[in-house]
């Protein structure tokens, strides 16, 4: 009898086992910590499908796997330039809007819509959320509030002596934090105004240079003050809340500052393309965004959901530095260039730490 029970036993889960695996496959990558994963349950339940997920930590990262093409993935969440980059190697495709039903739902927030349209990857893209670069400063120090504000990008770059500055150890932001300093654009190719973007760097003093770890050395006092992504500030900020700790940092934006876009794009490798165009409309859902915008805490690129998270006390995202793009301001999006700029970015920076 037992063995009996042990054989319909094992038969029970070895046809358990052949339904999950003919079950069809989703390959998604994405960022550590950025999609809501009972969502992506729910996507599975309700379709019958099994998300293969797997976390990247940069950029680059993301486009050697696709580029390797060992493993087909249906659904990406690529920044602005390394979207531009992958569409003029053909390692995207363009997203069929008609299999989206809820699309027409959703708007684009349209100063955002114009800077990527600007760049030619918007038959590409689903945009999922936006922000900046700017400073995190410690408020420990009362008198740094005022300089900052008063002082914009030069904050970094002019007081080295004075205070402690982090600088992020990436040459793309790195150059494009010094070419804001001196009034030019984030993607210039001007050998000249590259030139004086060195000698900026060179000549600034910063303390340290570092990636995630800025914000910490910020927060600990370490570090008076530091360039980091507004996604930087926003997930300390949140964490010091849920923890109910004193909030002694600030994030300050320059009036002319980086925008950056991370997007659902789907690659040319994708082997499951009207699945992962289901995913997509999945998550342009109403109640689907806004649940997930409100897990990442980063701003949404939709303006109904926008809307909801900074009107609905529910929320309570009515704050100053949730909004990526205030009136009156200037915002400029990175593209990836030529691979000589790309390349001369990294001797500069290169350059610009032995220097410090």
């Amino acid at each position: 009898m037992k063995k009996l029970i042990f054989i319909g036993l094992l038969s029970f889960f070895m046809l358990a086992l052949v339904g999950c695996n003919s079950k069809p496959k989703l390959y998604v990558l994405n960022w550590g910590d950025y999609i809501d994963l009972d969502l992506i349950e729910l996507f599975e339940d309700e379709y019958n499908v099994k998300v293969v997920y797997r976390e990247v930590g940069s950029n680059e990262e993301m486009a050697t796997l696709l580029q390797a093409g060992s493993s087909a993935y249906d659904i990406a969440v690529p920044s602005d330039y390394m979207i531009d980059k992958l569409k003029t190697l053909s390692l995207i495709q363009p997203i069929d809007f008609t299999k989206l039903s809820n699309d027409d739902n959703m708007t684009v927030i349209p100063e955002l819509y114009e800077l990527y349209e600007s760049t030619g990857i918007e038959d590409y893209i689903i945009p999922y959320a936006w922000g900046t670069i700017g400073i995190l400063y410690n408020t420990n120090k009362p008198a740094l509030k005022t300089l900052i504000e008063a002082e914009g990008w030069a904050a970094l770059f002019e007081y080295g002596d004075t205070y402690k500055v982090g600088m992020y150890d990436s040459p793309r932001d790195a150059v494009a934090a010094a070419l804001l300093y001196l009034g030019y654009h984030v993607n210039s190719e001007n050998a000249t105004e590259l030139l004086e973007a060195e000698n900026a760097l060179k000549d600034a003093n910063f303390t340290a240079w570092g990636e995630d770890n800025l914000k910490g050395l910020v927060i600990q006092g370490t570090l008076d003050m530091a360039l980091v992504y507004s996604g930087d500030y926003f997930s300390e900020y949140y964490l010091a809340i849920e923890d109910e700790v004193d909030v002694n940092f600030d994030y300050y934006v320059p009036q002319t500052t980086n925008i950056w876009v991370d997007a659902m794009v789907i690659p040319t490798i994708a082997q499951n393309v009207e699945l992962a165009h289901q995913f997509i409309d999945f998550f342009l859902d109403y109640e689907i965004a806004l649940q997930n915008s409100d897990y990442i805490g980063y701003a949404p690129t939709f303006i109904e959901i926008y809307d909801t998270m900074v009107t609905d006390p529910d929320y309570g995202y009515d704050f100053e530095t949730f909004d990526p793009f205030p009136d009156g301001t200037y915002r400029q999006m990175y593209q990836y260039g030529t691979d000589s700029r790309s390349e001369s970015l990294v001797s500069i920076i290169a350059r610009a730490k032995a220097a410090n």
